[in-house]
């Protein structure tokens, strides 16, 4: 069956929070003060008025006295699932950020849906874990600190998107949280054979400030996996003796 889904790029929830508090003015101030709960209420009201998935982006949540970044998949007001990012990069680590633990899955019709955040589409094992769970398609939002470097970021998701034969949509944050600056592009991928030019692109920003559409045919993609099916030579027992994948 047809799902819709749509999803915002990553950070949007904090860049809601830095709206709705101007007075924190860096990034460990707003971390400090870290609450998602008003966005995600705000955009549970708003899938109450359309039928679609929507993924909100991410945003820092509390728990106790750890913050994670996370994401999370919200239909018909409710939310279905919650995913928090793996492996963190340099400022989240000296900002004191804990990491996630698992890859979960949601299975909407026929579509079986999975969050990647932001610095684990860099972590191969991350995206392997996603396919081992049965992933048709990856939503991630994302945003990077630095020198903007698209082909940095295109290192990232595209090459897991071929070795892995899932779509990926990637939303990408372009705007200030405190005094850092974000970038990221927003990119939907596909299986070489699935594409126009056979590169791996069904669409791109390619630095516009735009919102980028396509239709996903998975059944289209079955057929280019029967042709060639990269995951029928893993040695899937090797996955779950490892820690990551529910092994010891």
């Amino acid at each position: 069956g047809q799902v819709d889904i749509i999803v915002f790029p990553g950070f949007t929830g904090c860049f809601f929070q830095q709206l709705s508090c101007p007075d924190n003015r860096s990034l460990r101030s707003l971390i400090k003060k870290a609450d998602s709960r008003e966005y995600i209420e705000q955009v549970k009201d708003l899938s109450q008025n359309y039928k679609i998935v929507i993924c909100p982006g991410s945003y820092w949540h509390k728990e106790k006295n750890n913050i994670y970044h996370e994401s999370c998949l919200i239909i018909n007001g409710e939310v279905q699932l919650k995913q928090r990012q793996i492996y963190l990069a340099r400022w989240e680590r000296e900002l004191g950020f804990s990491r996630g633990t698992k890859i979960k899955l949601k299975k909407i019709k026929d579509w079986n849906i999975v969050l990647i955040i932001s610095t684990d589409i860099f972590y191969p094992q991350v995206s392997r874990m996603a396919v081992l769970r049965g992933a048709d398609i990856v939503l991630s939002p994302v945003g990077f600190i630095g020198e903007n470097n698209r082909t940095l970021q295109i290192s990232g998701m595209w090459q897991e998107v071929q070795q892995n034969q899932f779509f990926a949509v990637e939303a990408g944050f372009n705007g200030f949280l405190g005094e850092r600056n974000f970038w990221g592009e927003s990119i939907i991928y596909a299986p070489l054979e699935m594409t126009g030019k056979e590169n791996g692109f069904l669409t791109r920003t390619k630095g516009q400030q735009s919102l980028i559409i396509a239709e996903l045919d998975n059944e289209k993609r079955r057929k280019a996996i029967s042709k060639f099916d990269v995951l029928s030579q893993l040695n899937r027992e090797f996955y779950q003796q490892m820690k990551m994948f529910g092994g010891k």
